[in-house]
């Protein structure tokens, strides 16, 4: 009887020896997975707003430069430009040169058009005149380096380049072009005459559209430090290519080896790796243009990005959990462990535990009938908001008819929403409808506030204005000017 309890202590220590390893194990491998799983949430959250922000970037590009051949095409069939480019050469004091003036005065009304235009160039094979919005070049040779210059490229360099292949709807690499003195750097969409069969090839229309915007519309992709945003066509040539100076790698956009997991509709981003660095990789096609946007974000710079607390916060609630349990299992296991002594002890620890522990005769046992209907509640108020989220561009959308549809009573339903969701129903619809109208705007600074009304639920169009300027302080039009106007979008 002595000894017992010797051999319970031994047995104590054995225990807890056993127990801290293991503890120390089990902390080990769930912060590992809890870590883990706390930075993929994180870095898949990350990369979803900015897969946003890429999506964003290229439906501004795409709208640019679908307006850039829209724009092209109505000069190409413009009866002032389409004489000038079939027009023969003109003799000195000709009345014909009246056709030349009438062309360049019609490029000069379409440059101030978009803030992206440079300059636009028509060039004439029958008469090798070539047109600028500003200027006529008569003898291109002669002229060429006085009055106009492209990047490394001579006159006849510049022939075969651009006046003798023919384009149709065809976006030409980054260049600098030197005119008057100043140099600009553009990128060029390029167009044959005539429209209806290019293979005449009788003149083109260049457009030169300012590098300077494109720069502004991608400038908020570069959040990362070492972001790489590309545009490059569906022959795999880049036609724009920003890099940072501290970028691991300076490759083109083609020598990556990104274009050969680029399918035609792909905007789902991806990991790639580059000289053995990973990177995610974001692409947005510009279907107008049949190009491609492509951004490549360092996995590294992504990490860091992350706050230092996400990184400290799971060890610590974990290792405060396992302090707790141990804690716990220490205050009430030795008796268990000696109960596997003697039966002396066994009786010991039966009364002890009695003394300790008094359980009152007023505990009634548990009853989880509060837990089960507010389950139910829950459940319930999900159905009905799915139910409005369904149904909430119905204009007849009312409390009767949802609880028809719900088989339940109409004071039932309307007292439910006062104390569940504390809105009444009409308000939580009209706020619903409203944040949808807000949302579709932020999206489509075109959609007609009459069709707005009737998507969101509104018959009367003027219902609808009321409704959204008592909400939010502006008319459906006055809050598209601001988000034109926010967005930057010409």
């Amino acid at each position: 009887m002595v000894k017992a309890p010797f051999s319970g202590k031994k047995q104590h220590k054995r225990f807890f020896s056993l127990y801290t390893v293991s503890a120390v194990i089990i902390f080990v491998i769930l912060l590992i997975f809890i870590e883990y799983g706390v930075l993929y949430r994180l870095i898949r959250s990350k990369k979803s707003d900015y897969q946003n922000a890429v999506m964003q970037a290229g439906d501004r590009l795409n709208f640019t430069m679908r307006e850039m051949q829209r724009l092209s095409h109505m000069l190409m069939i413009n009866a002032d430009v389409q004489g000038f480019v079939t027009q023969g050469k003109v003799e000195q004091g000709s009345s014909d040169i009246q056709k030349i003036i009438d062309a360049q005065r019609q490029l000069s009304y379409v440059k101030p058009v978009h803030p992206v235009l440079e300059d636009i160039f028509v060039y004439s094979k029958t008469s090798d005149y070539l047109l600028q919005a500003d200027n006529a070049f008569f003898d291109i040779d002669a002229m060429y380096s006085s009055l106009f210059e492209f990047k490394d490229l001579n006159s006849g360099q510049w022939r075969s380049r651009y006046l003798r292949p023919v384009y149709m709807n065809k976006w030409m690499a980054e260049t600098s072009v030197t005119a008057n003195g100043v140099s600009r750097t553009v990128l060029i969409f390029a167009q044959t005459f005539p429209l209806q069969n290019s293979s005449a090839n009788t003149g083109k229309l260049m457009m030169l559209l300012k590098s300077s915007h494109f720069d502004s519309v991608i400038e908020p992709l570069f959040v990362y430090p070492r972001t790489q945003v590309f545009i490059a066509d569906s022959q795999k040539q880049e036609l724009f290519m920003r890099t940072p100076k501290e970028a691991s790698y300076t490759q083109s956009v083609t020598e990556s080896g990104v274009f050969e997991r680029i399918e035609e509709d792909s905007v789902a981003p991806f990991t790639h790796k580059i000289n053995g660095k990973k990177y995610a990789a974001f692409v947005r096609p510009l279907k107008s243009s049949n190009t491609f946007l492509i951004v490549l974000v360092p996995f590294a710079d992504i990490l860091k990005a992350v706050p230092l607390r996400y990184f400290l916060l799971p060890p610590l609630i974990l290792a405060a959990i396992f302090i707790c349990a141990f804690y716990m299992i220490k205050r009430f296991v030795p008796s268990v462990r000696l109960a596997s002594g003697t039966a002396e002890s066994h009786q010991s620890f039966v009364y002890q535990k009695e003394d300790e522990v008094s359980i009152p005769s007023s505990i009634q046992p548990f009853d989880d009938t509060g837990a089960v209907v507010q389950d139910a509640d829950s459940k319930t108020v999900g159905r009905i908001l799915s139910y409005i989220e369904d149904n909430y561009a119905n204009a007849l959308l009312n409390l009767s008819q949802m609880a028809e549809d719900f088989n339940i009573k109409e004071n039932f339903l309307y007292y439910f929403f006062r104390s569940r969701i504390h809105k009444s129903f009409a308000q939580y619809l009209e706020d619903f409808r409203l944040e949808k109208a807000k949302s579709i705007i932020e999206s489509d600074i075109t959609e007609p506030v009459n069709t707005l009304a009737e998507k969101c639920g509104y018959a009367n169009s003027q219902t609808f204005r009321r409704a959204f300027k008592k909400k939010y302080g502006l008319t459906p039009s006055e809050f598209k000017q601001r988000v034109f106007a926010e967005s930057g979008e010409l």
